[in-house]
C-alpha cells in the first residue's frame, strides 16, 4: 500500500510541473486570474500596455541603428506581455528621475527600467516582486591615482553618478564631497571620469563592466575591492501606480514563474550577469 502511495505522490507531482509550454498567443497563465477589481490587468489585455523605460545599458536602452529597445529588462518584459497575453505594448523612453512622474501622470503603466526598493519610492509607487540582485561599483582614472577604495575616501572627491538612483539619494546626504556631479546617461559619465572632470563614477557593477569590456582600451577601471554599502545593493523590481493591483499582480505571477523555470537566467547572461545575480546575499564589510 505505501509502494501505492508513493507512486501516486511521484505522478500528481509530475504532473504539476509537466505542464505545456506557454505560447506567444496564451491569453494568460492557465488556472489563474487576475481580477482583484480594478480592472488594471484586463484594461492591459484589451487596449494595451505603455512601458516606460531609461537610456540605461545594459539594463534598458535604444539601438542606435535599429532603433529597436533592447537590455536585461526589455527582454524581461518581451517575456512577460507574452505570457500574460499583453499583445499591444508601447515603449517609451525617458531621462532616469523622469520615469517615476511619468508612471504617476498616467504616460506608462510599468517602470520596466528596474529600481530599488527604498522608503522613498514606495511613497509613491508599489514594486513588484523581485527579478534579479545586482550592486553598486565605483569607477576610477586607470591607476587609481587618488588610490580610492571605499566610501570613506570620498571625502574631498568629486563624485559622479545617474540622477535620481539610490546612489544620487546616498551621496547626496554626504557634506564632506567636494562637488557632487549628476548625469542623464552613463556615457556622459564615464567620459567626464575618463577627461578628469570626476574623481569617482558611482554606478551599478555590472554597467561599469560591460563598458570596460565594450572599451577595453579607456583609460579608467573598476576598483575590485570595492565593497557596497546594504543601502547599495538589493533586488531589482519593477514599479507600477499603486492603485493598479491586478496589473502588479499578474506582472509578479509571471515575474516569478520565469525565475522558476529557468528562463531569467537564460535572458540576464546575456548582459553581463550570472545565477550568482538571481538569488540576494549580504555583502560582508
Amino acid at each position: 500500500m505505501k509502494s501505492l502511495v508513493g507512486v501516486f505522490v511521484a505522478l500528481g507531482l509530475l504532473s504539476m510541473f509537466a505542464q505545456p509550454a506557454l505560447s506567444a498567443t496564451t491569453a494568460g497563465i492557465p488556472g489563474v486570474s487576475f481580477n482583484g477589481g480594478d480592472g488594471s490587468y484586463k484594461r492591459a489585455v484589451e487596449k494595451g500596455i505603455t512601458l516606460v523605460i531609461a537610456a540605461d545599458p545594459p539594463s534598458t536602452f535604444q539601438d542606435e541603428k535599429t532603433k529597436e529597445f533592447d537590455g536585461t529588462d526589455v527582454r524581461v518584459f518581451k517575456e512577460i506581455t507574452k505570457r500574460l497575453g499583453i499583445s499591444k505594448v508601447t515603449w517609451n523612453i525617458v531621462p532616469f528621475d523622469a520615469m517615476i512622474p511619468t508612471l504617476l501622470a498616467g504616460r506608462a503603466d510599468v517602470i520596466v527600467d528596474n529600481l530599488h526598493e527604498n522608503e522613498k519610492r514606495l511613497q509613491v509607487v508599489q514594486f513588484t516582486s523581485p527579478a534579479y540582485w545586482y550592486g553598486s561599483g565605483i569607477a576610477v582614472p586607470r591607476g587609481n591615482p587618488k588610490n580610492i577604495h571605499g566610501w570613506k575616501d570620498f571625502g574631498g572627491k568629486t563624485i559622479g553618478t545617474l540622477r535620481g538612483t539610490v546612489n544620487h539619494q546616498l551621496l547626496a546626504d554626504r557634506k564632506d564631497l567636494k562637488e557632487l556631479k549628476l548625469y542623464t546617461s552613463n556615457e556622459a559619465e564615464f567620459s567626464d571620469l575618463i577627461a578628469g572632470r570626476i574623481d569617482v563614477a558611482m554606478e551599478d557593477d555590472v554597467k561599469i563592466g560591460q563598458f570596460l569590456k565594450q572599451h577595453p582600451n579607456v583609460a579608467m577601471e573598476m576598483v575590485t575591492d570595492y565593497k557596497p554599502l546594504p543601502e547599495e545593493y538589493g533586488y531589482a523590481r519593477y514599479a507600477l501606480r499603486p492603485a493598479d493591483v491586478d496589473l502588479n499582480y499578474a506582472v509578479s505571477r509571471a515575474l516569478d514563474e520565469i525565475r522558476a523555470d529557468g528562463t531569467l537566467s537564460q535572458i540576464v547572461k546575456n548582459f553581463g550577469y550570472t545565477d550568482r545575480n538571481l538569488w540576494y546575499f549580504p555583502v560582508k564589510n
